[in-house]
């Protein structure tokens, strides 16, 4: 089970390493629906820039057939994201964003990066602070997210979640 207190440094370190070594191949699967089979499913992990932030959860996506000469998903699943003690005071809070592509009136139309819907501020009892994200989308394909820094409405700082 994933831990909701800060980690060290050297911690970290070595679980970001183990996330990027392990889930390396079932990511290129959840995360690039052209290798998809019916079903895919990944715990996804990253870090923002300064290791403010982490983000951390599952990953689903199902085949819901083809649209525009493309394969079509309905994805689900649940990313926390959680601040660091050791983060610097200018980081105001973090966020989840995804981008990706989406079939509606007829064609598929490009998601720039936005911010997830809908996120739940109090977490499933975790850290405060913790923000759980529902990745919950229909008619979808190529979806990636990132974890970022937010200080004075400005999102920056981000890392990939993969």
């Amino acid at each position: 089970m994933h831990r909701k207190i800060a980690a060290s440094v050297t911690e970290r370190s070595r679980r970001v390493s183990y996330l990027l070594a392990t889930l390396g191949s079932a990511t290129a699967l959840a995360l690039t629906p052209s290798a998809a089979g019916a079903q895919t499913a990944s715990t996804v992990g990253g870090i923002s820039y300064g290791e403010c932030y982490e983000a951390y959860g599952w990953y689903e996506y199902t085949a819901d057939g083809t649209a525009g000469g493309y394969p079509k998903y309905d994805t689900d699943g649940s990313i926390d994201v959680t601040k660091y003690d050791n983060c610097d005071s200018w980081v105001d809070k973090g966020i989840l964003q995804y981008s990706g592509k989406k079939w509606q009136n007829g064609s598929w139309t490009s998601i720039s990066w936005r911010q997830v819907p809908d996120p739940w501020v109090g977490g499933d009892g975790g850290a405060p602070g913790e923000i759980d994200y529902f990745v919950d989308f229909q008619d979808v394909r190529d979806i990636r997210f990132r974890v970022c820094n937010v200080h004075d409405g400005i999102v920056d700082g981000c890392g990939s979640v993969s």
